[in-house]
């Protein structure tokens, strides 16, 4: 599923790929870390099937709803977090998910030829939300 997304993306459920040096059994623990009480996800049930190469992005798939899908930002703080974090840059059906990478793709295209460098942000009903303030990762 993974490669439908390009090759950004690391699939965690197939063997590990030559340029992936992440533990991938580290990434579900830091999301489940990550999630607070207040989260939109707190207590779902969430699998992490791929993460992004080149940023802290995690693809999961709903356990309750398999049809359902979720791009998180993890910070990487290994602590639970506050407010909107771990952010929730796209959730839907796969659909959703492949338009989103889509959007990502064209902008950073676009970003490129105009010498912007800068990855649309979205909310949980993939519209675009405002710009909330990202610790480092």
């Amino acid at each position: 599923m993974a490669a439908e997304l390009g090759d950004d993306w690391c699939d965690v459920t197939a063997d590990r790929a030559e340029d992936c040096d992440l533990d991938h059994l580290a990434l579900a623990a830091e999301l489940s870390t990550e999630v607070h009480p207040a989260h939109p996800f707190f207590g779902t049930a969430l699998e992490v099937i791929a993460h992004r190469l080149t940023n802290d992005d995690v693809l999961c798939r709903h356990r309750a709803t398999p049809s359902r899908y979720s791009i998180l930002h993890l910070t990487w703080s290994h602590r639970e977090e506050i407010g909107g974090c771990p952010t929730i840059d796209a959730d839907g059906e796969w659909r959703h998910i492949i338009a989103y990478e889509n959007a990502v793709d064209a902008a950073l295209s676009g970003a490129a030829l105009s010498g912007e460098g800068r990855k649309p942000e979205q909310g949980p009903t993939g519209q675009p939300r405002e710009e909330a303030p990202r610790r480092p990762s």
